[in-house]
């Protein structure tokens, strides 16, 4: 997970980017599972869509696949760590406020100054920040759609992610998106600041600090909080997402 909350927030939230597991041949004393809908392979194309994209290093082909809303964010990342103004950086959730930081960590400001959003996102794929193999290693569960917004269980590693992937239909088609991953990992970065007594900024950087020198996460990062705690909020693990801080531990 914390190699996956680091992907994400350092605009590559896209190891959920992978297709639907195949179904293993059924045998002729076994009942067929239901047959996915039109609207629920709409969805599963999306995903399809992105994970080609990736394997191909194209980072932006995946952007215009997000929702405007995880859209709006990412460039509000961008634009913050552009210009590095830190009075707009403050006013960022956590989770926008630790990307920026780590871009600005990470790129040269000359580089920043130059590259798109697609820029960035090709160059998170080109560097590596998802980890090794992450992709080929995320898979998607049944997909639910409700109206405009659908869902799925997400699976790393053949593990359910604390966080579904969410779908949005905008413009007559499914879009990805990412803003509860954005507040679900806000919540976590605004919890363990609060466990380590320290300030969400003093926080955040402890990690940029602690990360590769190339920006390339370990799997070893200090997402977590002092030893013997728990490192997943309770809200996370209740599958809810909320915006409240975690109680500092007794």
């Amino acid at each position: 997970m914390r190699r996956v909350l680091f992907a994400v927030f350092l605009l590559s939230a896209v190891p959920a980017f992978a297709a639907p597991p195949a179904q293993a041949p059924q045998s002729p004393g076994q009942s067929q599972a239901p047959q996915p809908s039109e609207e629920e392979r709409q969805v599963a194309a999306v995903f399809e869509k992105a994970r080609g994209a990736l394997r191909q290093g194209k980072g932006a082909a995946v952007v215009p696949l997000l929702s405007q809303a995880t859209q709006q964010k990412l460039e509000a990342v961008r634009v913050a760590a552009r210009n590095g103004d830190q009075v707009a950086i403050g006013r960022l959730e956590p989770g926008e406020k630790f990307a920026a930081m780590g871009l600005r960590r990470h790129l040269p400001p000359a580089e920043l100054r130059r590259m798109s959003l697609g820029d960035v996102a090709d160059h998170a794929v080109k560097a590596g920040w998802l980890g090794p193999n992450v992709i080929a290693q995320s898979s998607l569960g049944p997909v639910r759609v409700k109206g405009d917004r659908a869902s799925a269980l997400l699976l790393v590693d053949n593990r359910p992610a604390l966080v579904p992937a969410d779908f949005v239909r905008e413009a007559g088609g499914w879009r990805i998106d990412l803003t509860n991953v954005f507040s679900y990992g806000g919540q976590m970065l605004r919890g363990f600041a609060a466990m380590s007594g320290k300030t969400e900024d003093a926080y955040i950087g402890d990690i940029l600090n602690r990360l590769p020198a190339g920006g390339k996460p370990s799997g070893k990062l200090p997402l977590a909080q002092p030893s013997g705690v728990d490192e997943t909020p309770r809200a996370a693990r209740s599958g809810t997402v909320t915006r409240e801080p975690l109680p500092a531990p007794r």
